[in-house]
């Protein structure tokens, strides 16, 4: 019977998925002990349960017609507040900033998913899983299958300005289909057009399901706190700017913040503010009432004035893009030479070291490099828990998501 592994249950295991070919990519043994052996990384990241928390809210304001998203992460990620093993990123920082930033992420969400093509109510599917046989029939790999769960299946108005046209006569029924990732980030993801068909993941997602209509839905975490050119987005409407439009804090005055449109704005407030330059032949923004009170009246005629909670640092991104048929069809052939790979190590009992220690290929900060290769107990002890019969389901479960 195919199967590529016996599991800790003893039973032959037949599902492949993306995240579990790019672990037998990246190293073998690493495959070996995560899917074969049950060693699991405890749940200790902020990001991840962080990360969970932001979906369900967003899963929650589409099921309930754009309501309660708000207060339905923050009971959520309460359930976190007094943890005392998660660890938190310089950005996180700790559970009364990613709650902040959490907050502010919805909020922002809110204000702007009338405007992008993820609608309210049933024509949004969250958590829909696709599989697929990737050698039907075959003696040695046939009912392995590859699978994977799509954080959005979206039925899209065929007119949405934010994606790509497509000429009446190739439309089939009232509606677009398309597959939405959501992901949170510590960093902005390029935002070239169409960028998002070049993903591997939503590449091997449109070969699963047959949708070649792909998007991140991304949530970029920013560090709190404002300061003279810091990039905000507006949370709701403030004079000629709409929710989500992006500005530039040009001068912050106690608790009004006063926002212009870009970097070229500030430059051009310096410039009327003036400069001089200091005994040490430094040039610096002329501090005269006369210089400041000339800003004042720059700010009057070009920036809004806000309080902070109307704005927020933190960042939301929709990038969409079309997966080619050869884009979709190299996915499964790429699932298809992994099931191989993974099935005839099984076979042999080989699962080869190729962790690496310097660039291009650095695995020194990889977890089961750390605990298995370089034989860290306390290491090992602090961050793994070993699977058993009954936690195996949730270890699967976990891994086509």
């Amino acid at each position: 019977m195919p199967h590529l592994y016996i599991n800790v249950k003893g039973e032959p295991w037949k599902k492949h998925s993306y995240s579990a070919g790019n672990t037998f990519d990246q190293c073998p043994l690493k495959y070996y002990y995560q899917k074969v052996l049950g060693w699991k990384e405890r749940d200790n990241k902020a990001r991840f349960q962080f990360g969970k928390a932001l979906e369900e809210a967003i899963q929650y304001h589409h099921d309930h017609d754009g309501q309660g998203a708000v207060e339905h992460f923050k009971t959520i990620w309460a359930a976190n507040k007094d943890s005392n093993i998660l660890t938190y990123t310089a950005t996180e920082k700790d559970w009364a900033t990613c709650n902040r930033m959490g907050i502010d992420m919805i909020r922002l969400y809110v204000a702007i998913q009338p405007t992008l093509p993820i609608p309210l109510g049933g024509r949004s599917v969250f958590q829909r899983e696709y599989k697929k046989e990737v050698f039907p029939g075959d003696p040695n790999y046939g009912e392995i299958e590859d699978a994977g769960k799509l954080d959005i299946v979206v039925y899209a108005d065929w007119e949405h300005p934010l994606l790509p046209r497509v000429a009446e006569a190739m439309r089939k029924g009232p509606y677009r289909q398309m597959i939405v990732d959501i992901k949170t980030s510590a960093v902005k993801y390029p935002d070239t057009p169409g960028i998002a068909a070049q993903d591997t993941q939503l590449r091997r997602y449109s070969w699963l399901s047959g949708m070649r209509l792909v998007a991140f839905l991304v949530f970029v975490k920013t560090s709190l706190g404002y300061k003279k050119g810091s990039d905000v987005r507006f949370l709701e409407p403030v004079g000629d700017y709409k929710p989500g439009d992006e500005g530039v804090i040009a001068k912050i005055d106690g608790d009004k913040l006063s926002i212009v449109r870009g970097d070229f704005m500030i430059a051009e407030m310096e410039r009327i503010q003036g400069k001089k330059t200091d005994k040490n032949g430094v040039e610096k923004l002329e501090q005269t009432d006369i210089a400041k009170e000339r800003v004042d009246v720059w700010l009057k005629q070009f920036a809004v004035q806000v309080t902070p909670d109307q704005v927020t640092k933190q960042r939301v991104q929709f990038l969409v893009g079309v997966v080619s048929e050869k884009g979709a069809e190299d996915a499964g052939l790429i699932a298809g030479r992994q099931i191989v790979s993974i099935v005839n190590a099984s076979k042999s009992k080989q699962w080869p070291n190729t962790f690496g220690v310097r660039y291009p290929h650095d695995d020194t900060n990889d977890s089961y490099f750390k605990a298995f290769v370089m034989g860290d107990e306390n290491f090992k002890n602090q961050n793994f828990i070993k699977t058993d019969e009954e936690t195996l389901d949730d270890l699967f479960k976990e891994d086509i998501e």
